[in-house]
C-alpha cells in the first residue's frame, strides 16, 4: 500500500514537473515587448473604411494620454470583396474578404518615417439564405480579416529593430 502511494505522488510529481515545457507563442503580445499605448494611429483614409475595420484598430490598439504618446502609425486600409464560388443560375455562393493595411510608423516630432510596410488579413464566408444573416456573417469576418492583418502589423512593427533599440 504505501509502495502504491509512493508511485502515485512520484508520477503525479513528475507530471506537474514535465507540464511547463517552456512554450512561448511568437505573435502574442506581452509585457515584455514594445507597450503599444505610446501609439497614435492615424487611419489616412477614414471616409471609405467600414465601421468594423475601424472599430477593430482602436481595439487593437489602446489609446493613453497624448504625453505618453511617442509614435504616429499612419494606416490605409483598403477592402476587397472576392467572389469565389458562383452558382449556375449566378449567384454567389462563397465571397474572400480581403483586407490590406499599408501602415507607416514615424516618430511623433519627426517627419521621416522608420517602417513603412504592408499587411493583408483574409477571411471567407458563405452567402446565407437570409440578406440578414450573410450580412453579420460578412462584418464579422471582416473583423476577423482585420485582426488577422493588425497582427501581423504589430508582430513587424515589435520586430523592427530601429523601434527596439529606442525603447
Amino acid at each position: 500500500m504505501k509502495n502504491r502511494i509512493i508511485k502515485i505522488s512520484s508520477l503525479l510529481f513528475l507530471l506537474f514537473y514535465l507540464s511547463s515545457c517552456g512554450f512561448k507563442p511568437i505573435y502574442k503580445i506581452s509585457e515584455s515587448n514594445i507597450d503599444f499605448r505610446g501609439y497614435s494611429i492615424i487611419i489616412t483614409n477614414e471616409s471609405s473604411v467600414s465601421r468594423e475595420i475601424k472599430e477593430e484598430i482602436r481595439k487593437s490598439f489602446p489609446s493613453s494620454l497624448k504625453d505618453n504618446e511617442n509614435y504616429v502609425i499612419e494606416i490605409n486600409a483598403s477592402e476587397n470583396l472576392d467572389p469565389l464560388i458562383t452558382n449556375t443560375d449566378g449567384t454567389i455562393a462563397k465571397y474572400r474578404i480581403e483586407i490590406v493595411m499599408n501602415f507607416k510608423v514615424k516618430r511623433k516630432n519627426n517627419d521621416s518615417y522608420l517602417i513603412e510596410d504592408m499587411v493583408r488579413g483574409f477571411a471567407q464566408y458563405t452567402v446565407e439564405t437570409s440578406e440578414i444573416e450573410s450580412d453579420d456573417k460578412r462584418k464579422r469576418m471582416i473583423r476577423t480579416a482585420t485582426n488577422s492583418a493588425i497582427q501581423m502589423m504589430i508582430s513587424k512593427i515589435q520586430s523592427d529593430n530601429s523601434i527596439k533599440n529606442d525603447n
